[in-house]
């Protein structure tokens, strides 16, 4: 099967294996800002009356499919937003670029090809004219999925195979008419979905018609290219130069100034600014230089960069003396009332040839203490021990650090 070929994978979570460590919500703005907007969008008169019509087409039987798509087509026709080319799957082009991939099924199971596979197949053909000469785009595109009576969103985008990402849940167009809360979020991810539309046109009609990157690179990068400095209020470009870790979303670059000082950049859904900064303050974390919230819920986080001699504690034996400095740290963290969460050797970065000295970094489970709670899916393993009490939902406390310390250190 193609997805068991990674040169042929199309990374879009089926089978889980087949995820890229980049999202579209990051390798471009749309999507994030897509997800945004289904939360707090206003919707406009336009948005609420498809809203209605959708929910009258949607919730009808039909006896083929031929109906039904015909039917949700003049209702988004109406809306200004489809130009049909097939009779169950839509297109929206600008210059040769696919904005919008649909997929109209009857019912569920009324048919043997899954339609989000489909769309994903759909939207590999629809780009592979412009991935070799336009290897400085994404290549983003909207997914609409319509399915007898509900109706759902996806993202996808290129980056070194294409990335498909769902943006909803499957949305219920049969909902009862006193469901004020279905009718307003769904009027909202259709809203969301218009402008996400109108912004990929306008992207595809300024696009270069051979957009590549500068310098080449074998792969993208997320979308951010910039941040507000914490220290001046001033906005700091940067360029990516690697991305060190395959399986995290971390990455090197160096800020566009002419000294061209080394950063490390970071994405997360979660991460304590405030534990990471009393850290940095007592020396032992990199200095923060940005921390922004970026669209469809992400954080970045920018540091400087630690020097290149610098490696993970993992696979060494740490010495008495460095584990009772890090012990101190950790306790001054605790004593100005914030907790880590996750001491372990990985997260723990010395000196290749100066075992001496240390730096504490990955704060995305850290946060106040007696408030911050571990997160769902806590990771446990034969070479990953964490105390017994330390389980998804429970409050991340001193001790824990303390103990997985107290672990390293006795580790063989």
């Amino acid at each position: 099967m193609r997805q068991n070929e990674e040169s042929q994978a199309i990374y879009c979570n089926r089978p889980h294996s087949a995820e890229a460590t980049i999202p579209p919500t990051l390798l471009h703005p749309v999507f994030g800002q897509f997800l945004d907007d289904c939360e707090t969008l206003e919707t406009t008169p336009e948005d609420n009356s498809l809203t209605l019509g959708l929910h009258i087409a949607m919730s009808t039987f039909y006896p083929d499919e031929k109906d039904r798509a015909s039917i949700i087509r003049n209702e988004f026709s109406e809306w200004g937003l489809t130009k049909t080319r097939f009779e169950t799957y839509d297109d929206r082009y600008v210059k040769g670029h696919r904005c919008v991939i649909t997929e109209i099924k009857n019912e569920v199971c009324s048919t043997g090809a899954e339609p989000y596979s489909q769309a994903c197949l759909h939207y590999l053909e629809s780009t592979r004219d412009f991935v070799g000469k336009m290897k400085g785009s994404s290549l983003p595109c909207m997914i609409l999925l319509v399915i007898g009576s509900s109706i759902s969103f996806a993202g996808a985008a290129w980056n070194v195979r294409p990335v498909v990402q769902t943006l909803s849940s499957a949305l219920p167009m049969h909902y009862h008419p006193t469901d004020s809360d279905m009718r307003i979020k769904v009027a909202r991810h259709l809203g969301a979905f218009r402008k996400a539309i109108n912004a990929l046109e306008q992207y595809y009609q300024d696009l270069p018609s051979d957009f590549t990157s500068y310098p080449p690179q074998s792969q993208l990068f997320p979308h951010c290219t910039s941040f507000t400095s914490l220290q001046n209020g001033l906005v700091q470009h940067f360029e990516y130069i690697s991305q060190p870790f395959n399986e995290h979303l971390v990455f090197f670059a160096a800020l566009s100034t002419p000294r061209a000082e080394p950063v490390c950049i970071k994405f997360a859904r979660q991460y304590s600014k405030d534990a990471h900064e009393v850290s940095a303050s007592l020396g032992h974390t990199p200095a923060l230089r940005g921390f922004e919230k970026i669209p469809g819920g992400w954080l970045m986080i920018v540091m400087d960069k630690l020097p290149n001699q610098y490696a993970a504690l993992f696979g060494s034996t740490p010495s008495s003396a460095l584990i009772k400095d890090i012990r101190n740290h950790l306790g001054l963290l605790h004593q100005r009332g914030y907790v880590h969460g996750d001491v372990r050797n990985t997260n723990i970065m010395v000196p290749r040839f100066d075992r001496t000295k240390f730096m504490l970094v990955d704060f995305e489970w850290a946060g106040k203490g007696g408030e911050v709670r571990y997160p769902m899916n806590v990771n446990r393993g034969p070479d990953l021990w964490r105390p017994d009490d330390a389980v998804d939902g429970t409050l991340i406390l001193p001790e824990h650090d303390i103990k997985m310390l107290d672990h390293i250190e006795t580790w063989d």
